[in-house]
């Protein structure tokens, strides 16, 4: 059986509901058809697929090898059609992936939360992309991603930004560091723990408050460097060292009670943006999630 081109719907309804009354004048009946409109319908069938489809006995007809193969891919593609037509019109709110991107630290906060709505609804199946803004927003574009969170505004216009809050930067030291008045010698003197954001948070956060790190006297002493991030205050909380961290990857740090995170008179954040395509919507399903996140980071306590 060959098909060169695709195979007219509407014949193949002629040739299943024939196939299913086993008569030329009841299936036109059936269809609002005229008999002779019934037998163009198979012979055009028959010239599509290069083969007979039916052999008549007397009144009756048995089919052919090749039209039991059409029928079986006639009643599969109905089948077909109707789940899909079903899975249009019942968009489900506890089933299917929910795809989000998001920086290494807000993946440590909002995941577990978010897996609670799957253990609820197995139907669901999160998945979550640790990427960069970048990287995050690239996903989103090239819809690899329907949902990211960003710490920059993104300039593209098929995007739509929402601002849900924003995540404070924390400077970490050891649970025995003395003093709450930090001084920048204190801070060399114990040494930098070096990771892949850490000279851009250490910027950030300690420029605006010690003037030391406006000078060349501002060059960090680094004492370790890792690109793991729940690894990064493993260090810090043995006496090793200090960093700069967002405040979602120190809170989720297991021993607590070994760091501490110190106040300082400029505090600073980065605002954080949930991202999708403007002119895509999401299904269902995204709702809980969507007021879920922007509830978990607005609550963050720079917001």
């Amino acid at each position: 059986m060959y098909v060169g081109t695709m195979l007219n719907s509407q014949w193949l309804r002629t040739f299943v509901k024939l196939t299913e009354t086993g008569h030329f004048t009841q299936t036109a009946n059936q269809l609002g058809m005229t008999q002779p409109g019934v037998s163009q319908h198979l012979k055009k069938l028959e010239q599509q697929i290069g083969a007979p489809l039916i052999t008549k006995i007397g009144k009756g007809f048995e089919l052919t090898r090749e039209g039991e193969l059409l029928l079986s891919f006639a009643l599969t593609a109905e089948r077909q059609e109707a789940e899909l037509r079903e899975a249009i019109q019942q968009d489900d709110p506890n089933t299917g992936e929910i795809r989000i991107a998001c920086s290494g630290s807000m993946a440590l906060y909002l995941y577990p939360k978010l897996l609670e709505r799957q253990s609820r609804y197995p139907g669901l199946m999160l998945k979550v992309e640790v990427a960069p803004n970048h990287r995050s927003l690239q996903l989103l574009q090239s819809n690899e991603m329907d949902l990211c969170i960003v710490t920059q505004q993104a300039q593209h216009s098929a995007l739509e930004l929402q601002h849900i809050g924003n995540e404070p930067l924390c400077l970490v030291v050891p649970a025995d560091f003395k003093g709450r008045a930090v001084a920048f010698e204190g801070l060399q003197k114990l040494g930098f723990i070096d990771h892949p954001d850490g000279q851009h948070y250490a910027e950030r956060l300690l420029t605006p408050n010690f003037v030391e790190m406006a000078s060349a006297k501002g060059d960090l002493r680094v004492t370790g460097y890792i690109n793991q991030l729940s690894q990064i205050l493993v260090p810090v909380s043995q006496g090793l060292g200090y960093t700069v961290l967002p405040e979602t990857a120190v809170c989720s740090f297991e021993a607590q009670q070994k760091i501490k995170t110190l106040e300082l008179k400029e505090p600073v954040s980065d605002p954080l943006y949930m991202t999708v395509k403007k002119h895509r919507p999401l299904p269902a399903r995204y709702d809980w999630f969507h007021q879920e996140i922007a509830d978990l980071c607005g609550q963050m306590s720079g917001s």
